[in-house]
């Protein structure tokens, strides 16, 4: 297909897409979405300019092989009638990793040339990225860069890239986060107890604060908000003692201490956690606590456990109550892609499509009242965080309204 890119006609045979970052559902929703377009137009060009989706597997990693030595590891062919019903299922069909072609080390071992040079020897006329900031923020750097055709579509189950008032990968993520709270509340109801229930979301509490209030609970814990334990505990005494049982939903992001706290709550903090982790029954929440952070090739640190440190506090600073800790964990990537995300999804690829027709380059779409609007891909970033006067906010503490 010919179109125009900086003033220049080009001819867009082979598209490569890839897949970056966590998996979620949605990914497979994009690409069909994509080659839907790609199949319809393909019926009234002429023969030298039908177009051909290319899958690049397990993300940027694909363009750090050597196409002649490993291109089955590198390219899977992608027709329509075969990945067709794909766009119901979560994960995705390319695979994915967290490559980070602009980590200090890549890009002194020449990594970002290495893939464009790959990019050329595979042929390809233009590359559409599909991920979060990171994933996409590499993608208009190598785009810039290199001069190349690139897009991008939004994805994260944490739902906090800017430009878009929604990502795909969050409604499905959570739905089954919802699903798991409801489980865990039939045996806290038979039990007479109180579940703390960890789900993913880095530094963004939309995951949290949406199924926490979807799911009923009584206390929803956000890293957007200061944590401050001692009320957490007079929460949770409250709502035992009216219902005998409750629920604490709280973000993977949530954190016990942070800087713009008030010194007062990081000291209370600390010597609840020293308590705790001086009792040999807490041995493994002790032993979380002195293992060292870990960093992905981004620099986002490996999140989880808070979940085990405000079960540990809670149940040490209260008495007569039993208390279970369940962690969501990857679960709620999972299975299958609920219906919203399947439609988003859908219509980023067909979106995408729209763009490349135009001469839009370097951008990725973004929701908008409904609409759907290029972002440019420089511009992309993180950090769309849950504000304090956002009415759900104010919403999401069920044990407040009695």
């Amino acid at each position: 297909m010919k179109v125009k890119f900086q003033g220049k006609e080009i001819n867009l045979r082979k598209i490569g897409i890839l897949t970056g970052g966590g998996d979620c559902a949605g990914h497979n929703a994009v690409i069909v979405g994509l080659l839907r377009r790609i199949s319809q137009a393909n019926q009234n060009l002429p023969e030298n300019e039908k177009m051909e989706l290319v899958g690049l597997l397990e993300g940027w990693k694909a363009l750090t092989r050597d196409p002649e030595k490993e291109l089955d590891k590198i390219v899977r062919p992608l027709k329509l009638l075969e990945i067709e019903k794909s766009f119901a299922v979560a994960g995705t069909i390319l695979k994915s990793s967290r490559t980070n072609l602009f980590s200090k080390a890549n890009v002194e071992a020449k990594a970002p040339e290495k893939a464009m040079a790959n990019v050329k020897k595979l042929g390809l006329d233009c590359l559409v990225v599909l991920g979060g900031d990171d994933t996409l923020g590499a993608a208009g750097k190598l785009g810039q860069q290199y001069t190349f055709p690139m897009f991008g579509a939004p994805k994260t189950m944490d739902n906090d890239v800017f430009g878009t008032e929604m990502t795909y990968g969050f409604e499905s993520s959570v739905e089954e986060s919802v699903h798991f709270i409801e489980n865990c509340r039939t045996t806290a109801e038979s039990h007479n107890r109180c579940f703390v229930i960890e789900v993913m979301g880095r530094h963004a509490g939309w995951v949290a604060l949406w199924a926490g209030i979807a799911g009923g609970a009584d206390v929803t814990l956000l890293p957007e908000e200061v944590l401050n334990m001692d009320k957490v505990i007079k929460q949770v005494e409250k709502a035992i003692a009216l219902k005998q049982h409750s629920i604490v939903v709280v973000s993977e992001g949530a954190r016990l201490f942070d800087t713009r706290y008030p010194e007062a709550i990081n000291k209370r903090h600390q010597e609840m956690v020293e308590t705790v982790v001086s009792d040999p029954k807490y041995a493994l929440v002790k032993a979380r606590h002195e293992l060292p952070k870990k960093k992905d090739s981004f620099g986002n640190e490996q999140l989880g456990g808070i979940g085990e440190y405000v079960t540990a506090i809670l149940e040490k600073h209260t008495t007569g109550f039993e208390y279970r800790y369940q962690n969501c964990g990857h679960a709620i990537r999972g299975g299958v892609a609920h219906v919203m995300d399947r439609i988003l999804g859908l219509r980023y690829g067909d979106a995408i499509f729209s763009f490349m027709q135009q001469g839009v380059f370097g951008v990725y779409p973004g929701l908008e009242a409904d609409r759907i609007l290029p972002r440019n891909l420089l511009e992309v970033k993180g950090g769309r965080f849950v504000p304090q006067d956002h009415q759900l906010f104010s919403m999401r503490n069920a044990v407040e309204n009695y």
